[in-house]
């Protein structure tokens, strides 16, 4: 159930990034993608890694695999990944709502004091 809820918040981000980039006429397809990659590896990607490298050190240090599944906190870092990756959302929303500098105005070059005579 929290996995689905983290998800929604994972589209939402993603269409509001998609959205406010575009308002911002930044490359707005990019930025969606950036941040529903964000989001996926945060909440997804992180998670598993965390659980399998823990897994593998309480293995290494003589636990049974029973007492590894029990002991490691998987809830806990489902829900540690979730609020990352909303952090991780609020923080590339606020960076695309900035409204972008604008380039400076460089003059064009002086006109050349003698226009081509012939002779």
């Amino acid at each position: 159930m929290i996995n689905i809820l983290g998800l929604a918040f994972l589209i939402i981000f993603t269409i509001f990034a998609y959205k406010t980039a575009k308002d911002y006429e930044r490359n707005a397809v990019g930025w969606a993608l950036i941040t529903f990659g964000v989001g996926f590896v945060i909440q997804i990607i992180l998670p598993i890694v965390i659980v399998f490298i823990l897994a593998i050190v309480m293995t290494v240090r003589g636990n049974s695999p029973a007492r590894v599944q029990e002991d490691i906190p998987v809830f806990t870092i489902g829900i540690a990944g979730i609020v990352l990756s909303f952090v991780a959302g609020i923080l590339i929303l606020r960076y695309l709502s900035k409204i972008p500098e604008e380039k400076p105005f460089v003059a064009p070059p002086a006109p050349p004091t003698d226009f081509n005579r012939n002779g």
